[in-house]
């Protein structure tokens, strides 16, 4: 798959929700959708007949996301990116603009266009194929140091272990330094 530059820029793209519990259905034409309270049937109905695949109805709406990488392989063509909250919606937007909250990482209006001024939410992860993105023109891009900053946080919030990662660019940089 060529390079799309994705990363670190908002576009528009169809964006399901998380499925929860009452689950919809649809099993087929022959029949209507229906409700599964809980997911112990399904995971229990799964485990014992292999792994019939059913369509799940799922609201989905078409927003802009803040897009953290780009689909290295045409076989994992799945993206990962950041919901956006529009700051209207905040209890202090003074804190988000100020990059105080941890959790939001504001997008300045001026270089960002979107319909009102909003944020990256650092816990809002989710994950789209390239191809509910829409092709349009980006409506905005983080720099290097911006999409930096973001990955920390991301890291922090999420806990990601990263300490073999780290040991291992410092050997290397100890190598190039001693060539």
């Amino acid at each position: 798959m060529a390079r799309t530059d994705y990363e670190g820029s908002i576009r528009w793209a169809v964006v399901p929700f998380a499925p929860k519990p009452p689950f919809r259905v649809y099993a087929g034409k022959e029949r209507e959708p229906y409700e599964v309270s809980d997911v112990e049937r399904l995971v229990q109905a799964a485990k014992n007949r292999g792994d019939p695949e059913l369509t799940y109805l799922v609201p989905a709406k078409a927003r802009p996301i803040l897009i953290l990488s780009e689909p290295d392989r045409s076989e994992y063509a799945d993206i990962t990116g950041l919901r956006l909250m529009r700051l209207s919606k905040s209890l202090d937007p003074d804190r988000i603009r100020s990059q105080q909250d941890p959790l939001m990482f504001h997008l300045d209006p001026d270089r960002f266009d979107l319909p009102e001024e909003s944020a990256a939410m650092v816990n809002g992860l989710v994950t789209v194929n390239a191809q509910a993105i829409s092709q349009q023109p980006a409506s905005g891009v983080l720099n290097k140091n911006e999409l930096r900053m973001l990955g920390e946080r991301i890291i922090k919030f999420y806990r990601f272990d990263t300490q073999l990662l780290v040991q291992q660019h410092l050997q290397d940089l100890a190598k190039r330094t001693l060539r």
